[in-house]
Formats: C-alpha cells, sequence, structure tokens
C-alpha cells in the first residue's frame, strides 16, 4: 500500500527536497564506488557520513520521519567505520549500494506512489540486519556481509555456469543477422575453447555477445554485425595463453604481470591479420582497451580516433569482468547496480558517453540481458 503524503506539506518544500534528494542520492552512491579504491580515505567516510546525517534530516524536516530506519541504520554502519570497529571492503560498499536504492524506491513510493520491491516490514527487517551488522564482532563480519549480500541480491551467489551451448551462440548471431559461416563457426568454437581455461569465465562469451550487439542494434547497427561479433568472441583470446595465478590474483599486479596482461590483444590482432576479412574485427580488438579520454592503451587514442565497435566492447567487456570480478575471491558475483553505476560515473572518461546511453537504452528496453 503507498505511502500516505503529509496533507499540509507546502508544494515548494516538497520541490527543494526532491531536488535535495536528487543531489544526495547519487552522491552518497558516488562515494561509495570512490571509498572502495580508497578504503582508507576518512576525508570520503566522513563527506559519505554528512550526506547521508543531512538525508534523514531533511526526512525529518519534510514530515516523512517514518523514512528513517533505513538511513539511520546507514548511519550506524558508517558511525561503525569512523570510529575503527568496522573495515570497508567491496561487499560492504555493495550493500550500501543496495540499500541506498531500496531507500530510493521507498522514497519514490512515498512521493509518487510507485511501487517498491520491499514492503514496510522487509524495509524494517533490512534496517535491523544493518545494525546488527554495525554492531556485529569483527570475527563474525565477513560471515554476516556475505549472507546479507546475497539476500540483498540472490543474483550475486554464484552458481555453476555452463558453456553456452553451440545451438545459443549461432541463434543469437541469426537474430542480428550473422550468418555463420566457417569463419565464424571457427570463432565461436576458439571463444568456447578459451571459457574452459577458467570455469569462472564459463558462458562469458554469450553475455558479452548479447550486450555488444544488443547495444550496436539499438544505434541502427552502425557497425558491420558480424565484424562486431568476432571481436568479441577473440577480444580475450590472448588471455588464455596466460598463467591462472595472473588470471586470478586479487592482489596488484607486478609491473612485469601488467605487461604480460596488457599484450594480450595482440595474439588475437596477429592472428586476424592472416584473413584479410576480418580486418575491422582486428582493428576492434587491438583497440578495445584504449579509453574516451585518451588514456587507455596500447597507444592511447581519444574517442574520435577509436573504433565504434571497440568503444562499444569496452563497455561490455568492463560490466561483465565488474559483475564476475569477485567470482575466483568469494564464489559471488557483484550486484548489477554496482556495475552499471560504475560505468554511468565513468561515461565521458574511460567510456564514451554516446555508446554508455545506448548501454543504458538496452538495459532498459531488455533488462533480462543484465541477468545473463
Amino acid at each position: 500500500m503507498a505511502m500516505p503524503r503529509p496533507a499540509d506539506l507546502a508544494s515548494d518544500l516538497l520541490d527543494d527536497f526532491r531536488l535535495d534528494m536528487a543531489e544526495q542520492l547519487p552522491r552518497c552512491e558516488q562515494l561509495l564506488i570512490e571509498l572502495e579504491h580508497q578504503p582508507e580515505d576518512t576525508t570520503r567516510l566522513r563527506a559519505l557520513f554528512r550526506q547521508v546525517h543531512t538525508l534523514k534530516g531533511n526526512l525529518g524536516i519534510v514530515g516523512f520521519q517514518r523514512l528513517m530506519p533505513l538511513p539511520q541504520a546507514l548511519e550506524d554502519i558508517l558511525s561503525a567505520l569512523r570510529e575503527g570497529r568496522m573495515r570497508f571492503d567491496s561487499v560492504l560498499g555493495d550493500i550500501l549500494l543496495l540499500s541506498l536504492d531500496h531507500f530510493r524506491e521507498q522514497l519514490a513510493e512515498a512521493l509518487d506512489s510507485a511501487p517498491a520491491r520491499l514492503d514496510n516490514n522487509a524495509r524494517n527487517a533490512l534496517s535491523q540486519a544493518l545494525r546488527a551488522l554495525a554492531a556485529a564482532p569483527g570475527a563474525r563480519q565477513a560471515e554476516i556481509r556475505q549472507t546479507l549480500l546475497h539476500h540483498l541480491d540472490p543474483a550475486t551467489r554464484l552458481e555453476p555456469a555452463a558453456i553456452a551451448a553451440p545451438n545459443d551462440i549461432q541463434q543469437l548471431l541469426g537474430r542480428h543477422g550473422i550468418p555463420v559461416d566457417a569463419d565464424l563457426l571457427l570463432f565461436t568454437e576458439l571463444m568456447q575453447a578459451s571459457e574452459q581455461r577458467s570455469h569462472y569465465w564459463q558462458g562469458r562469451g554469450l553475455r558479452l555477445l548479447s550486450l555488444a550487439l544488443g547495444m550496436n542494434a539499438m544505434a541502427g547497427s552502425p557497425i558491420n554485425p558480424a565484424q562486431l561479433a568476432t571481436a568479441v568472441c577473440l577480444h580475450d583470446f590472448g588471455m588464455a595463453f596466460l598463467p591462472l595465478d595472473i588470471l586470478h590474483k586479487d592482489q596488484h599486479l607486478t609491473r612485469e604481470e601488467r605487461k604480460q596482461m596488457q599484450a594480450h590483444p595482440r595474439l588475437a590482432f596477429d592472428l586476424l591479420k592472416r584473413m584479410p576479412a576480418w580486418d575491422e574485427a582486428g582493428e576492434i580488438i587491438l583497440q578495445h582497451q584504449e579509453h574516451a579520454d585518451g588514456s587507455g592503451y596500447p597507444k592511447g587514442l581519444s574517442e574520435r580516433e577509436i573504433h565504434p565497435g571497440a568503444l562499444i566492447l569496452n563497455i561490455v567487456d568492463t560490466f561483465d569482468a565488474r559483475t564476475h570480478e569477485r567470482a575466483h575471491q568469494t564464489l559471488s558475483k557483484r550486484p548489477r547496480l554496482r556495475a552499471i553505476l560504475e560505468i554511468n560515473n565513468l561515461a565521458g572518461t574511460q567510456f564514451s558517453t554516446h555508446w554508455v546511453e545506448q548501454f543504458n537504452h538496452l538495459l532498459q528496453q531488455r533488462p533480462q540481458l543484465a541477468h545473463l
């Protein structure tokens, strides 16, 4: 049932409140993403605490005290972090992001009668779980965090993935008007063979193909779909020849390991040079780690110099890497929300703003693609 709004709330006050929320919630999300990269940054932690505290105070001003339990629970977590009773890590960051998303839905329900996923009882249970996490001893933190994350987003629980059946890939290519000739058959088979190098890669190729071809179709197919599909199939072929201890390393790579990792596009590019019909796919592969602002590799190209297919591949590759980056460490995936926020925050720097917009439109129209 929708929450009633205070009857005597002045419209100008309500408008100001909406504007404040429209600024405060994205700022909270941005600070959480920044804290993941710099978890010891007390300045950002204080800024996040102030944002949540102000947000909670604004709820009181407009008479929405019934919405306060969840922000108060978030404040309890942040207080524990500031006092050194908790340690910030990516799991906790994901929990806080997902909790903020539920609060955003609760707010939309109160303001606009928009349906929310959680009812009042479920939100109260979430608030209690967050407060219990803030009070839990350090020895139990990891277990509680993992349980709470899986409860907030069951999709983060990693299930064994099967390598996509050849028919699944061929049907996907067919839907995008791509004839599966001898070359495409070879490329898809090489992709599937690569997935067997690490069982955390299984199913990855089909996910990437679905997103990349979908984004291209969303934009009116400016890139030859067969060339784009070939690039997706082979772009990480060189990674399959790296030692698994480098592929699965959860600490910073050494300089030599980074050089090995960054050299991986060259292998597939060199292979495709022997097949002139796939020159465009080779170019996409060689450039898929270039960034829109010129900060990528191997050549530091800017957006206007980068093949559009490489701009697409950079986005979908990052989305899949972010959602699955904990797979080999904790046997869990990361929330899709977190990956989508990061991609949008990096529009105009790492990623092309135009292609981020296509990515967003695709997931809005076909949200199931984010669940593959």
